[in-house]
């Protein structure tokens, strides 16, 4: 973590602040102490300034709220940093809108080895370019090219970039991934859907001296909006190893650049040997309880996307969407015996496992999984999760509990707006009334957390507040629950509860400070309160205003 110099620059006591603290015990209070980034009293100011050192720094926050740092459990931060810099395309456009928006990009990335673009949505490509790769051949001839959606499930590539990676000649899709086709003609039509994509990924960006400098680059600037924010704890769910990933971490915390506690996870690819993979995984495994880095987590995707139709269901997807019969419910990442092994495997090494699952056949198997891996190694308090969640069936609801299963949400605007659930309905039907069963599952008595899942998502935890609060149907209707989501309950599942999640004595000094409190305004007012600082074990990362100077 940066430094500020002597420790005694981080003891401090805190006073004129509305303090939200997450602690039932004490809900609210005037003053906090801090002493060297921990928190030693909490309470009335009057007592507080009798603890407080001669020495002791007084922090006036002139009324501001402060309250424990926000936690997301589910971004993609380094990734979020690389797509600053790659060509950044519409999600929807015309070959015309594709063909100037690429020609400005290619004078950008100059004679780079690759060409990178970034946010076109695969489905809409596919209806309105009739050979999205022979478009791309003419716009980029004399280099590989690829153009990742805006979903992170799939990609659009040149000839050049099929044939690097070996799916021009490729008769079958790879293990975990789809290799689209015309319908008609059987030809490549330069669209890959889910883990075929990643091939593409990992050719454009090796792990060369320079792509890791690009990607540590990438990661800081991550870092800065991620404070920006008052984030002080992620989950980071990329972990694309084979691309130099977990080395950006690694430095930035080796060299004090790291300015969030990071629980992190590695990706599990479906199209990788097994023992060759556990074998990476084990020797790659971090979980220093000290440490502000860890990886301790497997990413494993069970399905894909329900607007790609590549989320698994239980019964047939509604609308005619030309899908092969095998893809009539979705798609797997895994057989079913892989996917058991891999997990009894992972488990057993120590890992939490952190599910992909977006529909309700894909839930249902994740939670399969863990019940196989419970019945053989009987391991306890792993506090496994499954993320996105879009659809649930009645019967898996008990199974959550029963297996100790964290549910984790992006109830973001996006996610939850009106133009989404009516685009969805087209697709699943009337399974489109329960869509995000956030709520039910809460009240079922189910663990939950509230993620981002940045870039694919707005981040800002303000804004996310707003969306739940805001939402027609109501998932949620307290400030106070919606907090809790996002800071103590993401503690728990991360195993740092004891640290971090609420403002109480012995904790550690992570604070974020808003200009206003958000519990004495309206909720449609929340998404627009700024954050004034952000600090990490008592030092701020993010003071615009020197608050804490």
């Amino acid at each position: 973590m940066p430094s500020l110099g002597n420790a005694s620059d981080n003891s401090y006591l805190i006073v004129n602040a509305n303090i939200y603290t997450v602690d039932p015990n004490m809900p609210w209070a005037e003053s906090i102490l801090v002493d060297k980034g921990v928190i030693t009293a909490v309470g009335q100011e009057d007592k507080l300034r009798n603890l407080a050192e001669d020495n002791y720094k007084i922090v006036d926050l002139g009324g501001r709220m402060l309250l424990p740092g926000f936690q997301d459990p589910h971004l993609h931060a380094l990734e979020a940093g690389i797509n600053e810099t790659a060509c950044f395309l519409p999600a929807e456009g015309t070959a015309n809108t594709y063909r100037e928006e690429i020609g400005y990009c290619l004078k950008d990335q100059g004679n780079a080895a690759w060409f990178l673009g970034a946010g076109v949505s695969m489905p809409e490509l596919l209806e309105t370019v009739d050979s999205p790769m022979a478009l791309l051949d003419q716009l980029i001839p004399d280099r590989p090219a690829v153009i990742l959606d805006n979903l992170g499930h799939g990609a659009w590539a040149n000839s050049k970039a099929m044939q690097a990676v070996g799916y021009l000649d490729l008769k079958a899709d790879p293990p975990g991934g789809i290799i689209d086709r015309d319908p008609y003609s059987g030809d490549l039509t330069g669209v890959v859907f889910e883990n075929a994509q990643q091939k593409l990924r990992n050719a454009a960006l090796p792990p060369t001296k320079e792509n890791i400098e690009f990607a540590y680059r990438s990661l800081l600037s991550a870092l800065n909006v991620l404070a920006e924010n008052g984030i002080t704890t992620v989950s980071d769910a990329g972990g694309y190893w084979p691309r130099g990933h977990q080395e950006a971490w690694v430095r930035a915390e080796r060299e004090n650049e790291l300015t969030v506690r990071a629980s992190n996870a590695l990706y599990l690819y479906p199209d990788l040997p097994f023992e060759e993979q556990i074998s990476e995984f084990q020797s790659r495994y971090m979980n220093d309880q000290d440490s502000l880095l860890r990886f301790n987590q497997a990413k494993i995707y069970i399905d894909g996307i329900l607007s790609q139709a590549t989320g698994a269901l239980y019964q047939p997807y509604e609308r005619d969407l030309d899908l092969p019969r095998e893809f009539k419910k979705g798609f797997l990442y895994f057989d079913e015996e892989t996917l058991f092994k891999y997990v009894t495997e992972l488990e057993a090494s120590g890992f939490q496992l952190h599910f992909h699952a977006t529909g309700d056949r894909g839930v249902g198997l994740a939670l399969d999984a863990l019940q196989h891996a419970k019945n053989i190694n009987s391991q306890s308090d792993m506090r496994h999760r499954i993320t996105h969640l879009y659809l649930v069936a009645d019967k898996d609801v008990a199974r959550f509990q029963e297996l100790d299963v964290v549910t984790d949400f992006q109830l973001s605007p996006s996610s939850t707006n009106a133009d989404t659930k009516r685009y969805l309905a087209e697709i699943v039907g009337n399974r489109s009334n329960h869509l995000m069963p956030a709520r039910r599952l809460y009240e079922a008595g189910v663990d939950l957390v509230l993620s981002s899942d940045w870039d694919a998502e707005e981040l800002s935890p303000l804004k996310k507040i707003e969306a739940v609060l805001t939402q027609r149907n109501g998932s949620f209707d307290d400030v106070a629950t919606v907090i809790e989501l996002m800071t103590i309950n993401v503690a728990k599942l991360l195993h740092h509860e004891d640290k971090t999640g609420s403002i109480e004595k012995g904790k550690l000094a992570d604070f974020v400070v808003l200009d206003r409190n958000i519990f004495n305004i309206p909720v449609n007012q929340i998404g627009t309160t700024n954050v004034a600082v952000t600090l990490l074990e008592g030092e701020a990362i993010y003071d615009p205003k020197g608050l804490f100077d």
